[in-house]
């Protein structure tokens, strides 16, 4: 009896848990960003790494910490309880993890992250990534972005900081001269000297084409698209409907787990009848 009702709680923490998934692509973008802060903690304390190349790690970190504690609120404002969120959901480990001081917990959220995706399925993930797949691309391309100023800086110093006649000097100078080229400006203050420095550069040009010329499509799309038909009842036809067939999946696993409860009980009564004869 005791396995029947433990399934019929694991049921009832899967729903839960689900019930405060947000779409998959957003889901996707934290794991990557926690996997990338984590990595950045990690080549931060390598020995006798360049300190301008390091400034670029403590720079992004800024930012990734903001993104981090975003996703705090933004959860804590949508959950389904904000107390069961914050207690039993772990929020309160989500509010430390954004402390930069405390980033080794960002490990947690990587955790919580791929278990929050794999319980959702690998199915339902790439349906709803298929149909909503604009708004995925646009977070894949937003982490894509920091991935690019972040290495392309990073590697720049580390190739032209044996160069006497370097420009790309510092941490800001190398950033300054990614984002510059990515956006396809270039304005020509800082650039490359040394050979290796120019196959950064040609790596970061090529990226960023392709970055930037997705981003002004996306912007595009939703500009000239229509707006969506309302579906069922009025409402969107937005991730409701992956989560009402997961919903109903859920239904159909407890109905069968009350079948089997129903079918151990008999069991039961048939081998204390044996027993009694």
């Amino acid at each position: 009896m005791s396995d029947g009702n433990s399934s019929s709680c694991g049921s009832n923490d899967l729903q839960a848990d689900l019930r405060d998934l947000k779409d998959p692509g957003y889901e996707i973008f934290i794991l990557l960003v926690s996997l990338l802060s984590v990595a950045n903690f990690v080549i931060a304390w390598v020995p006798g790494l360049d300190p301008d190349a390091k400034n670029v790690l403590l720079v992004i970190n800024f930012f990734l910490t903001i993104i981090f504690l975003a996703d705090f609120l933004y959860r804590l404002v949508t959950a389904h309880s904000a107390s069961g969120y914050f207690i039993h959901n772990w929020g309160w480990a989500d509010l430390l993890a954004s402390i930069p001081a405390l980033r080794i917990l960002r490990l947690f959220r990587i955790f919580k992250a791929y278990r929050l995706l794999n319980r959702y399925g690998a199915k339902n993930i790439f349906g709803q990534l298929k149909k909503h797949r604009a708004e995925s691309v646009l977070f894949i391309v937003v982490f894509c972005v920091m991935l690019v100023i972040e290495s392309g800086a990073f590697l720049v110093l580390m190739a032209e900081r044996g160069a006497p006649d370097a420009n790309i000097t510092t941490a800001s100078d190398a950033m300054w001269w990614v984002y510059v080229t990515i956006t396809t400006v270039g304005y020509g203050d800082h650039y490359p000297v040394t050979n290796q420095g120019r196959l950064v550069g040609i790596m970061v040009m090529t990226m960023g084409v392709g970055l930037f010329g997705t981003l002004a499509g996306f912007i595009a799309n939703k500009l000239l698209s229509p707006d969506e038909a309302p579906g069922p009842g009025g409402k969107e036809g937005t991730t409701g409907a992956g989560l009402l067939a997961i919903q109903e999946s859920l239904e159909k696993q407890q109905r069968q787990n009350e079948q089997l409860q129903k079918r151990l009980e008999q069991i039961e009564l048939q081998l204390r009848e044996r027993n009694q004869r």
